[in-house]
C-alpha cells in the first residue's frame, strides 16, 4: 500500500484525490495538509467534503508516515512548501499552477535530490494532445493557431498551467491564449490550426475532476520509487507507450 501526503486537501481536487483514493485499495491517504492559518485545520475530513465523520483531520503539516506527496494546493504559499519539500526529500508530485518562471525553476532544482514529477495536467489524454501539437509545431508555419480554454469561475490562474503547455508545444504566444472562466465545474482546451484550405481541431474535455485524481493517483504508482529526477507526463508516456 502507497501512503500519500495530499497537500490541498480542503480544495475541489483535493476532495476528488480523496474520492478516488477510497475506491483505491493499493492507496492509503495518512495525511490530509492545509494551510497553517486555514480556517479548515482541525475539521474532520469526512464532515467537511461528505457530511460523514470519518475520524481524520486537516493538517498543516504531515504528522503520520507516507511513502509520497501529492500537490493539488493553491499557489499562495508555494515557496514555503517548495522549502518544505527540499528538507525532507520525499517523491513530490506536483500539479499546482500559476508559478513564476522562479518559483518552476526551484521546483526543478529540486530534481538533484528526490524524484519530483510536475503536471499541471495528469490526462494521459491532454499528454498525447501536446504530443501532436508538437509535430504539428513543425509545419505550423503555414498555418494560423487559436488557443482556447475554458475553466471554472474559481480557478485562480488564467490562462491554465495546461494550457500554457500546450503553448509551449507549438510556440505559440502565451499572451494569445483565450481563457474562460464560468460555472463551476468541468474544463475543455481547444486547438485550431488552420488556413484558408483546411483547419484542424483538437480539443480535450473532462466533465469532472475526478479523471485527474485519478490521474495522479496512477502516475504516483508508476513514479514513487522511481530515482532522483525530474518527470513529466511526457516522460511516464515515452516509458509506458512508446
Amino acid at each position: 500500500m502507497i501512503n500519500l501526503a495530499l497537500f490541498g486537501a480542503s480544495g475541489k481536487m483535493g476532495r476528488a484525490v480523496i474520492e478516488e483514493a477510497n475506491k483505491d485499495p493499493s492507496i492509503h491517504i495518512s495525511n490530509y495538509i492545509v494551510r497553517n492559518n486555514s480556517e479548515n485545520l482541525g475539521i474532520d475530513v469526512g464532515e467537511f467534503h461528505f457530511s460523514e465523520a470519518l475520524n481524520k483531520f486537516f493538517l498543516a503539516a504531515p504528522e503520520n508516515e507516507f511513502d509520497c506527496i501529492i500537490d493539488f494546493a493553491t499557489r499562495d504559499d508555494v515557496d514555503k512548501r517548495i522549502e518544505f519539500y527540499s528538507e525532507i526529500k520525499k517523491p513530490l508530485l506536483f500539479c499546482t499552477t500559476g508559478l513564476s518562471d522562479q518559483q518552476i525553476e526551484k521546483l526543478k532544482l529540486l530534481s538533484n535530490d528526490l524524484p519530483i514529477f510536475i503536471a499541471p495536467n495528469t490526462s494521459i489524454l491532454t499528454a498525447l494532445m501536446r504530443n501532436l501539437l508538437g509535430k504539428i509545431k513543425k509545419v505550423k508555419d503555414n498555418y494560423e493557431i487559436k488557443l482556447t480554454e475554458k475553466h471554472h469561475e474559481s480557478k485562480i490562474d488564467a490562462p491554465s498551467g495546461t494550457a500554457i503547455d500546450l503553448a509551449g508545444a507549438l510556440n505559440f504566444d502565451v499572451a494569445n491564449i483565450e481563457s474562460i472562466r464560468e460555472g463551476n465545474e468541468g474544463n475543455w482546451h481547444k486547438a485550431l490550426i488552420f488556413n484558408g484550405f483546411e483547419e484542424l481541431e483538437l480539443k480535450h474535455s473532462a466533465p469532472k475532476r475526478s479523471i485527474y485524481a485519478q490521474g495522479a493517483l496512477n502516475i504516483v504508482k508508476w513514479f514513487y520509487q522511481k530515482p532522483k529526477n525530474l518527470y513529466y507526463m511526457q516522460t511516464l508516456i515515452e516509458d509506458l507507450y512508446e
